[in-house]
């Protein structure tokens, strides 16, 4: 004799619309872009790394842009409310 227990699964959201109103599949795509978006800028932000002063021995470099390279880690310069701000950076590419 067999047993079968019920599975329960999970696929998302379903949202019924009568065919009689407006939908705008357009404005859900961007909205969900929107919202993706958002997301990665706060991923993004989170591994930022800003100091409010470099380690001494760092050595500034004029190309391919102003910046600062402190051992391994690469710093650009950036103004703040009137204060000078350093933000990690990858490194700079050669042109």
């Amino acid at each position: 004799m067999t047993l079968s227990y019920p599975l329960m699964t999970y696929a998302g959201k379903v949202v019924v619309r009568n065919s009689s109103e407006p939908f705008d599949a357009f404005a859900v795509r961007d909205q969900v872009l929107a919202e993706h978006d958002w997301k990665e800028a706060l991923r993004l932000q989170r591994s930022l790394t800003i100091i409010q002063s470099l380690p001494s021995g760092c050595i500034v470099t004029p190309s391919p842009y102003r910046h600062y390279r402190c051992g391994h880690q690469f710093y650009r310069p950036y103004a703040h409310n009137n204060q000078q701000l350093f933000i990690q950076i990858d490194p700079p590419k050669k042109r």
